[in-house]
């Protein structure tokens, strides 16, 4: 139409203010909704799921100061690692890596190279990212998969060689799916549970839905629907609006109770903590009191799960000491055990910890250089 310009809004004042430019409301009020809500607890039941990986395990003489929660942490978000010493940098690296070559009769990797662990956002890091690329790419790493004799052992071994670490046991395929993926529905599903029960609270306070015939009322019930949580909170049990509005009930009335929700939220947290082989209380715990072997009963079995990832770190540590004599090994965290493993009379585990494997390593074994 003639005199109509085209013209992009400027929104930066709005926002500024804290203003939600889609609905004119303070941006404060709509970070109550519902859909906001599971998003935040997403994002603390991710902490905790993190947390709780990478702090089942504690490593011992690892290269280059790195910590248990660094190497945990990447095999959280990359499920499996290499393991190689960079002749040119002369240093020990743990890198996600891609196949370079064929494979053996077991399917297995002959040869891999390095990819850097994430690429950047700005375009600084992203450059860097290109370098590491470019760099990691031009190496070929020959997989090992047993540990090697001191006299089968090369000098190209401590250069070309690396040790493929995984989170878990393996599936068909030679790469795994990264916890950080595989938890994700759960994590999901455990959300909702609060802001269900959030709901269910805020229902059995008495406030009623409205059915509308046009949209004069249809913005009256929106301006009540707004002071809902004030009128719950305030105690008042209907909300007041301007216009012809017949009450009804939007549910058929049956409202689980709020501890319910949880329930269901705490049977969950049980099941991800099962994945990890940490012992938990099980998928069905009773609301009454719970005898000792009705909770080992219900715990189930959770010692081979962390069997399964303990095996495939002391094997990798194992297979790098035959080659690179570092002495590294990994053992479950001692809280994880619920025993005091090194006897300093605490059942956890600190920084002093890490120094000491309690095993000897001798001096001037493969020397690198």
């Amino acid at each position: 139409m003639a005199g109509k310009v085209a013209m992009l809004p400027n929104l930066g004042p709005y926002l500024a203010a804290g203003i939600d430019p889609k609905t004119g409301l303070p941006v404060k009020m709509l970070s109550g909704c519902k859909p906001n809500l599971k998003n935040d607890v997403k994002k603390f039941l991710r902490l905790l799921d993190e947390q709780d990986a990478v702090n089942r395990y504690v490593w011992y003489n690892l290269p280059n100061d790195l910590t248990s929660q660094e190497i945990e942490r990447m095999l959280y978000y990359k499920g499996q690692l290499c393991f190689f010493y960079d002749k040119n940098l002369e240093k020990f690296y743990f890198m996600p890596y891609a196949l370079d070559g064929t494979i053996d009769f077991y399917g297995r990797f002959n040869t891999i190279h390095p990819v850097p662990m994430a690429n950047g956002t700005d375009e600084e890091k992203t450059s860097r990212y290109k370098t590491q690329l470019a760099y990691l790419s031009s190496l070929k790493l020959d997989c090992v998969y047993g540990m090697k004799l001191p006299e089968d052992i090369k000098e190209e071994d401590f250069y070309k060689s690396t040790v493929l670490l995984h989170d878990y046991s393996k599936q068909l395929s030679q790469t795994i799916i990264p916890r950080v993926t595989v938890n994700d529905p759960l994590l999901d599903v455990m959300a909702e549970c609060i802001p269900f029960m959030r709901t269910s609270l805020l229902v059995s306070t008495g406030v009623k839905g409205v059915r509308v015939n046009d949209a004069d009322q249809a913005e009256s019930v929106k301006d009540g629907s707004r002071s809902v949580e004030n009128a719950a909170l305030s105690g008042d049990p209907f909300v007041p609006m301007i216009g012809m509005a017949e009450f009804q009930e939007l549910t058929d009335g049956a409202v689980a109770k709020s501890e319910e929700y949880m329930l269901a939220l705490q049977s969950l947290d049980n099941f991800r903590l099962s994945g990890y082989g940490i012992d938990n209380g099980g998928l069905f715990e009773k609301k009454a009191h719970e005898l000792q072997s009705e909770a080992d009963i219900n715990g189930g079995p959770v010692g081979l799960i962390l069997q399964d990832g303990l095996s495939i770190r002391q094997n990798f540590c194992n297979i790098v000491n035959s080659i690179w004599d570092l002495g590294i090994w990994c053992e479950p965290a001692q809280n994880i055990m619920g025993m005091d493993t090194d006897g300093d009379g605490a059942i956890y585990d600190d920084d002093s910890d890490a120094s000491n494997t309690g095993v000897e390593t001798q001096e001037g074994g493969n020397d690198n250089e």
